[in-house]
């Protein structure tokens, strides 16, 4: 089963490869592959990126500028602006610099018949799984969120509110440890900064009644699952790495499949006492126990 689901992952991979490689003219679009190939976006780009060493958009860039070097070599025209077009470049010095830092030459000397000799250059690789994750089931959690729509950096004036909510709502006893979770459903490399979704949550007891609760604060729920778990210790500005090697590495290399669900951010310790470089955030990302449950259309 693991191995099958291995082997279903590289699939979806080659079949999104495949797309972007037949429309190679148009910019790709992130959302219509990821749906291509029945993933959700937020994984999709992950799990590309993982298993080629590159981004969706770089993967396209690089077969343009590959297949503009060999057109300045077959064309019989002399300008060099509708290959720079043709490649997704709006100018002749756009194209150029792209094209020297790719191949280490301008492309006006391949048009003159100068040899193209490709420097030595590191090939994409995929990205290693994290050093440590666990997999572990986990109980249904209730939290009392706010939300923010916005670019992250944005994010700590959310978790003002909501602790100023949370000092006059006292919901739990004074002496209860707070647990603060972040509910998050989107990627920032596909979703615009200003659409950008986050939950900031504290836990509280099951079976709160709503009522109690009043706007812009709202209970929400961490669902009960399966969950590969990988920590990150240190700046909250570095997370995005070991989203990648979590989600884009290690799950394919499991065997284990993604859930859809949005991943979740348990926050060990509290920036408001902890030095950056000490802080401890576990990323929470649900599995799919009954394997993929979609094919690609």
């Amino acid at each position: 089963m693991r191995e099958t689901t291995r082997q279903e992952y590289a699939r979806r991979i080659l079949l999104a490869q495949h797309a972007i490689e037949q429309d190679l003219d148009q910019p790709p679009a992130p959302r219509a592959l990821a749906k291509q190939v029945a993933m959700a976006p937020h994984h999709f780009h992950r799990v590309f990126r993982g298993q080629t060493g590159e981004s969706v958009m770089q993967y396209a860039r690089r077969l343009r500028l590959e297949r503009a070097a060999r057109r300045l070599r077959t064309l019989s025209t002399s300008d060099i602006l509708p290959i720079a077009l043709e490649a997704g470049y709006q100018s002749h010095e756009a194209f150029t610099r792209a094209f020297a830092a790719a191949f280490g030459m301008p492309p006006s000397k391949v048009k003159a018949g100068e040899a193209l000799v490709l420097e030595p250059r590191e090939c994409p690789v995929p990205l290693a799984p994290p050093d440590e994750v666990r997999v572990e089931r986990k109980e249904a959690r209730t939290l009392l969120s706010m939300r923010h729509v916005g670019p992250y950096e944005e994010v700590p004036s959310l978790w003002g509110a909501l602790h100023g909510y949370w000092a006059t709502a006292k919901l739990l006893p004074e002496d209860a440890p707070i647990r603060q979770y972040g509910i998050v459903p989107d990627d920032p490399t596909v979703t615009d900064g200003d659409k950008l979704r986050y939950d900031a949550g504290i836990e509280v007891p099951a079976g709160l009644d709503p009522s109690a609760v009043e706007a812009p604060a709202a209970l929400t729920e961490i669902p009960a699952g399966l969950y590969a778990i990988a920590t990150h210790r240190g700046s909250y500005a570095q997370l995005h790495e070991l989203y990648l090697s979590l989600i884009g590495a290690w799950f394919p290399q499991s065997g284990h499949v993604l859930d859809p669900a949005p991943t979740v951010e348990w926050y060990v310790n509290s920036p408001h006492d902890t030095a950056e470089a000490d802080l401890v955030t576990e990323i929470w990302v649900r599995i799919e126990e009954r394997g993929f449950l979609t094919s690609p259309a």
